[in-house]
């Protein structure tokens, strides 16, 4: 005769998602685990040849990030990329910028976004 494991019960508590939100809406964009390294470095800081500063999040996927306009090298901030532009899925707001180069990928910019506590 073999023995039966008892199913792991379902906890009844509401689960606390870890997700990052578009900031104008609150629509989910990514999660923390798509983050990634780009150039050693998940955070960058870059300024633009108009002279504004974005602080940057690199993340490998974000579903709730639509890729809008021409994609193009001039004045890219990663060697190696074009970029194009990304906006919420659902209010349109501009959150970063996707890039392709060797790999495809996303820069969010941070004030842009609603990041879970950090532990």
């Amino acid at each position: 005769m073999t023995e039966v494991e008892a199913a792991p019960q379902e906890s009844t508590e509401p689960r606390e998602q870890s997700v990052i939100l578009c900031r104008e809406c609150n629509q989910v964009v990514t999660r923390p685990e798509a983050a990634i390294q780009v150039a050693g470095k998940h955070e960058h800081t870059f300024r633009n040849p108009a002279g504004y500063s974005f602080h940057v999040l690199c993340f490998s996927e974000a579903s709730g990030a639509l890729e809008t306009g021409q994609s193009t090298t001039e004045a890219c901030w990663f060697a190696g990329c074009a970029w194009s532009f990304a906006i919420c899925l659902h209010c349109h707001q501009h959150l970063g910028w996707w890039y392709q180069g060797a790999t495809r990928f996303i820069g969010l910019i941070a004030t842009r976004v609603l990041r879970p506590p950090q532990p």
